[in-house]
């Protein structure tokens, strides 16, 4: 198997991956949850760039089913501080409570301040899951930084190796055939925007300056979606700026940082 993947199929992929992380991440009951996780596993386990990355992480066996047995309901996980066995740990444990169809609140109990299933999936989505993201998301980076990705040009040739990892290499000038359908485009952008504007309002960054400015553009940005209008470059280009401003305040993992790595990357492709 031979495949080249290059800048513009990589920045989706990364959107996809940000999405139904987002997904899982946002969830707060039992429903939202187990769907979520359903979907963000079926995801990286078929997307051949991140499953490479936990097949190569994944290496040794937990048994997670005495694991949940030997613990205490109200007890955190005693998670691994080796770098592949903390990877192979969280995944191993996802995916035995979607494979076995558990509540997402049975490993949350020892999470959170109250006994409420909301509190609790949320922090251990905090303490746990996000670990896994924040994993998979630095490998993405890192592999666009030393494939030249992030230069817009080249890309990557991967192949199936004969332990099943992925071989891969970089290969310049890609020439690839995008057929892009404007109006689901719109749609996509158009999204990203009201519901990064709606996480801003409800929780708002620490520098009020820089909240009431990137709220003024992204209005604009909104309206000049709607129409279905081009923005503007320099509309473009000053909320690129204050994105990266904000991107560097928020935690990574958290609604908005997430939210706002969307919309960088929609704007980048402009």
């Amino acid at each position: 198997m031979e495949k080249i993947i290059d800048h513009k199929e990589f920045n989706i992929t990364s959107l996809k991956f940000r999405n139904v992380s987002s997904t899982l991440l946002s969830a707060t009951n039992d429903i939202e949850a187990n769907r979520a996780l359903k979907k963000f596993l079926h995801f990286i386990d078929n997307e051949p760039l991140i499953s490479d990355f936990i097949l190569r992480n994944n290496i040794k066996t937990f048994n997670i089913k005495e694991v949940l047995e030997e613990s205490d309901y109200y007890t955190k996980f005693d998670i691994p501080l080796d770098d592949s066995e903390e990877v192979a740990f969280i995944y191993q444990l996802l995916q035995y409570v979607s494979k076995n169809n558990l509540r997402y609140s049975t490993v949350a109990g020892g999470y959170g301040t109250s006994k409420k299933f909301r509190d609790m999936i949320r922090e251990f989505n905090r303490e746990v899951t996000q670990i896994l993201y924040s994993r998979i998301n630095s490998y993405l980076r890192e592999l666009e930084i030393k494939m030249g990705l992030n230069e817009k040009q080249g890309g990557i040739v991967i192949n199936q190796g004969a332990n099943g990892q992925l071989i891969m290499a970089k290969h310049g000038d890609v020439q690839a055939t995008q057929n892009n359908n404007n109006a689901s485009n719109n749609d996509e952008l158009l999204g990203v925007i009201k519901t990064l504007i709606a996480e801003l309002k409800a929780n708002p960054i620490s520098e009020t300056e820089l909240q009431e400015d990137i709220l003024d553009d992204l209005s604009d940005l909104e309206e000049a979606t709607q129409t279905g209008e081009q923005p503007r470059k320099s509309l473009v280009r000053r909320t690129l700026d204050k994105l990266k401003s904000i991107n560097e305040l928020s935690a990574e993992g958290t609604i908005i940082a997430m939210n706002v790595q969307r919309l960088i990357t929609y704007l980048g492709q402009l």
